[in-house]
């Protein structure tokens, strides 16, 4: 996992497959409003969320097998769960259409701020969008690039 200000993520182009040009699609997206933008020189997308963040007690970790996330807090913010995939054990099995599986077990927390983002692989379980304690409003965009 990797966690920086959004400004000092082109430093990892050489361990992200794609990112220098989701970096540019992401300078083009000129709305807020959820919506999916694709990224079709690599295969993968740019999701524009808004939510409200839910409790973290009872929600699960996911991962995915094909896809890293780049998770990108544009606005308000959100908690992050996080651990080792290997720490956990398999609360849901793997749904390839939607390349995603879910998990339980210790994890992380994390607040994330406006202005930073991170970079989950598939090692890498994570519980995104939830609040210990009290509700948050966000708006992120949700960087998906093939591995």
């Amino acid at each position: 996992m990797i966690i920086c200000p959004w400004s000092d993520i082109s430093r990892y182009e050489s361990v992200i497959p794609g990112l220098k040009e989701a970096m540019e699609a992401v300078k083009t997206i000129d709305s807020l409003e959820p919506a999916t933008y694709p990224l079709p020189g690599c295969g993968g997308r740019i999701l524009v969320q808004k939510n409200t963040t839910k409790p973290a007690e009872g929600s699960l970790l996911e991962a995915h097998k094909n896809f890293l996330d780049i998770q990108y807090i544009v606005a308000g913010g959100e908690t992050m769960g996080w651990a080792p995939l290997n720490t956990l054990t398999e609360a849901k099995p793997y749904n390839p259409d939607k390349d995603v599986w879910h998990f339980d077990g210790e994890r992380d927390f994390m607040f994330v701020r406006p202005g930073y983002c991170y970079v989950v692989y598939p090692e890498d379980a994570h519980q995104p969008g939830v609040h210990l304690d009290t509700p948050n409003d966000y708006v992120k965009m949700v960087i998906k690039l093939p591995v």
